[in-house]
Parts: structure tokens; C-alpha cells; sequence
């Protein structure tokens, strides 16, 4: 395999896609205007910044 860079607005969709079928899986619906709130947020950038 061969490493590539992917962009922000492709990784975005990812996560959208997953949660997605994450929540499908657990029979629960996400609603299209769903915003992560200030706090998950806030958690998801400490994660990024420690790569």
C-alpha cells in the first residue's frame, strides 16, 4: 500500500458516511442538520492534535 493525502473535505465525508451507518446499525437516526456541539468539538481537535 501506498500512503496518500486525502483532503479535509474528503475525511469529512467519511465520518459522515460512518456515523451514519453507525447510527443505522443501532437503529437510531441522525438528522441531515446535525451539529456537533462545542464540547465534541473541542474533544475531537485534542484528538487530531496529538497525531
Amino acid at each position: 500500500m501506498t500512503k496518500q493525502t486525502v483532503s479535509a473535505k474528503t475525511r469529512r465525508q467519511f465520518v459522515v458516511r460512518s456515523t451514519k451507518a453507525s447510527a443505522r446499525l443501532e437503529h437510531r437516526v441522525v438528522p441531515a442538520e446535525h451539529v456537533r456541539s462545542a464540547k465534541v468539538e473541542k474533544f475531537v481537535e485534542s484528538l487530531r492534535s496529538k497525531r
